[in-house]
């Protein structure tokens, strides 16, 4: 099945083809650039959270015996 074009209906198919492409091409680079963004902000959030851990940490580790003991009034009726 051959199909014979103009030269004109030719270059117009690859202009039409190149469009579309260049069209997909910013598309797919928005999406990157979101998603960095995304991304960034995600390693920013886990930057926080490891530091908070981390406070956490040394809390546990500088507590005493006495921290952890239930208030006096507690166990009474």
């Amino acid at each position: 099945m051959e199909t014979n074009y103009s030269e004109e209906e030719r270059i117009e198919r690859l202009e039409t083809a190149l469009a579309l492409q260049d069209q997909t091409l910013e598309e797919l680079n928005r999406f990157i650039i979101a998603q960095q963004k995304q991304i960034g902000e995600l390693e920013k959030k886990i930057a926080i959270m490891a530091a908070q851990m981390k406070d956490l940490k040394e809390a546990v580790a500088h507590a005493t015996p006495m921290d952890d003991a239930p208030p006096p009034h507690y166990g009474q009726v």
